[in-house]
């Protein structure tokens, strides 16, 4: 006998919960306000009364697409943006009647009442959907109910700290680029053509990795290209600021780098090409950054 009471206790148990419903959470100040924490697998209750009007206040960001009940003839439902107004409402009920082989057509309004007026609510917003019981209450009542997005604060949390860590990436990886590295080959020589002075380095080294090609601010930046026997290829670089000079930072070692600007053109030997090489291959002074050509 008692395994039989345990066992119906169970299965009340797990049937109650399979309908379980949420109740809006009353404000302090006011239970007539009610506070709803969204779940699109929950079923809330809502409370409305003949003569008032019931609003849903979602998502400041949402807009509501459609809203729909099971009984669309006991229910005004109206949206505004993300507001939806909810108000019960009577209705005619038309009927025909025989009396004496005579059929009469009556019209008769009914009114909202609790036993007929309870259904169901859909609604679909540009971001969610929700489902709720309307219920015609009597001394119950909800004014306003406000949905609230944990998941969604949670979600843009986490977001805003993926910019963060991204960003302070970027700051670290600009850091990087313009790390002054320490030289360790100084033997370029240089051929500067008739009139293509103002193209000329002030300095070139490398530091086993990269080629560093230093000018004064009042001279032009030349483009630079890699000479390998009859053949020109244009090179990967970048600029930065090194001091007073600007610098080309050339992503490679070479024999030979020839800079062009127009028909003015300056050739660099790389007179220790090959015998000072890094103690590892590596292509940027940061193992984390990898170089690639654009």
């Amino acid at each position: 006998m008692k395994k039989l009471i345990l066992f119906a206790m169970i299965i009340g148990f797990f049937a109650s919960a399979a309908f379980a419903e949420i109740n809006p959470r009353p404000s302090k100040y006011d239970n007539r306000i009610g506070f709803v924490t969204y779940n699109p697998d929950d079923v809330f209750n809502i409370y409305a009364k003949d003569g008032f009007v019931t609003i849903l206040m979602f998502d400041p960001e949402e807009r509501i697409i459609s809203a729909g009940t099971g009984f669309n003839d006991g229910w005004d439902i109206s949206q505004q943006y993300n507001i939806l107004h909810i108000r019960p409402k009577a209705y005619i009920a038309k009927y025909a009647q025989d009396s004496e082989g005579v059929v009469v057509e009556h019209q008769d309004v009914v009114e909202p009442n609790a036993k007929d007026w309870n259904t169901n609510l859909f609604i679909t917003t540009n971001k969610r959907t929700y489902i709720a019981n309307l219920r015609l209450g009597n001394k119950k009542i909800h004014y306003k109910i406000s949905f609230k997005y944990p998941r969604e604060k949670h979600r843009k949390f986490l977001e805003l700290l993926k910019k963060k860590k991204e960003a302070k990436a970027i700051e670290n990886l600009k850091k990087d680029l313009d790390h002054v590295t320490v030289p360790r080959n100084w033997a370029y020589f240089m051929k500067v053509n008739k009139n293509s002075q103002d193209i000329a380095p002030d300095f070139v080294y490398d530091d086993g990795v990269f080629t560093y090609i230093g000018f004064r601010s009042y001279k032009t930046m030349p483009t630079a290209f890699l000479r390998e026997g009859n053949d020109e290829s244009i090179l990967n670089t970048h600029v930065k600021k090194i001091g007073k000079y600007n610098v080309l930072v050339v992503h490679r070692l070479a024999k030979i780098i020839l800079l062009r600007s127009g028909k003015k053109l300056v050739g660099i030997l790389n007179n220790a090409y090959g015998f000072n090489p890094a103690p590892d291959t590596r292509e940027t002074s940061n193992q984390s950054i990898i170089r690639g050509i654009k």
